[in-house]
C-alpha cells in the first residue's frame, strides 16, 4: 500500500478516535488497499498510541534488567 494512502488512513482513524466511516474505508479499498493492509495500519496506529500513553505516564519497568550472555 502506498505511503500516502497509509497516512490518510491513519489520520482518519486517529481523527475519529478509532471510528472510521464506511466512505473512508471504501475509498481506501477503491485506491487498492486490501483488508490486510488496512488492518496493518490499524495495528501500527494502535501500537503507537499505546506506546505514547506509556511514555506520557512515565511508567517504569518493574522487571529486572537482563544482560546478554557472552558468546560461548
Amino acid at each position: 500500500m502506498a505511503t500516502v494512502l497509509a497516512a490518510v488512513g491513519s489520520y482518519a482513524i486517529a481523527r475519529g478516535h478509532g471510528r472510521v466511516d464506511d466512505g473512508a474505508l471504501q475509498a481506501e479499498r477503491d485506491a487498492g488497499a486490501s483488508d490486510a493492509e488496512v488492518g496493518e495500519v490499524v495495528g501500527h496506529l494502535a501500537l503507537n498510541v499505546l506506546t505514547n500513553h506509556f511514555n506520557l505516564a512515565k511508567v517504569h519497568n518493574d522487571w529486572p534488567v537482563v544482560t546478554p550472555r557472552s558468546a560461548v
